[in-house]
């Protein structure tokens, strides 16, 4: 195990977490943290023109090169773009990645995506931790999670009710971060959707609020909120 702190993000395609979290996991690459990406799947099903084996190849390419430039190291489960099933038995092999990349912070998907992948995606990496962070469950003969806090991105498929709570100054991170997302081809906008322009817009308008430059933003769930301290 890593003597470094670890920070995982759990994204349902390749590309989800490197457009909805990049900034801040170069951020924390940055400060000395391991940086992982967990592909659930490729979202190989996504091109007009490749076929899904011919467009997974790319985008597993793209996402190690992505990767790179946030200073972190791309995981690839096997799972297929649109089939991903909500199930212990994706749970488990999920389970197990955890415990072997021993996470104090995962990101994952907020739960009101409209899209299915990103719901299930959310839902996986909660049942994951749990069997991760549980002793007793038998996972690889590795050690539990322990510790470890879940933060909720902020996708463009996201409806308008998504909270954020938690916010990111990556004022510092914008050249790297943007390198990261024009990895991919879909982020130099050749699907026909300016998903750098979105994102780049997103945390600007972030930023302005909060009073700095760009700024990620986060969401937690409900029960994360309810905290016990002796003072504020």
């Amino acid at each position: 195990m890593s003597p470094k702190p670890s920070i995982v993000a759990v994204g349902a395609h390749a590309a989800d977490m490197e457009f909805a979290a990049g900034g801040a996991l170069r951020k924390h690459a940055r400060q000395g943290w391991d940086v992982h990406l967990v592909h659930l799947t490729l979202g190989e099903k996504g091109s007009g023109t490749l076929s899904a084996d011919a467009y997974g190849a790319q985008k597993q390419s793209e996402a190690r090169e992505a990767a790179r430039w946030l200073g972190g190291t791309a995981h690839f489960m096997p799972y297929r773009d649109g089939e991903l099933a909500n199930n212990d038995e994706v749970a488990s092999a999920l389970a197990l990645v955890l415990r072997q990349l021993q996470p104090q912070v995962i990101l994952t998907h907020w739960p009101g995506s409209i899209h299915l992948d990103h719901t299930h995606a959310y839902h996986l990496t909660l049942r994951a931790h749990f069997m991760a962070a549980i002793r007793h469950f038998e996972v690889g003969g590795l050690p539990a999670v322990r510790g470890c806090r879940i933060y909720l991105t902020d996708n463009w498929e996201d409806p308008t009710d998504f909270v954020p709570f938690v916010f990111v100054d990556v004022s510092a991170e914008m050249e790297d971060w943007e390198r990261a997302c024009k990895a991919y081809a879909i982020g130099r906008g050749e699907g026909g959707f300016p998903y750098w322009d979105w994102y780049e817009a997103r945390t600007r308008t972030h930023g302005i609020l909060r009073r700095v430059g760009h700024a990620q933003a986060f969401a937690i769930d409900e029960t994360s909120k309810n905290r016990v301290q002796d003072l504020l």
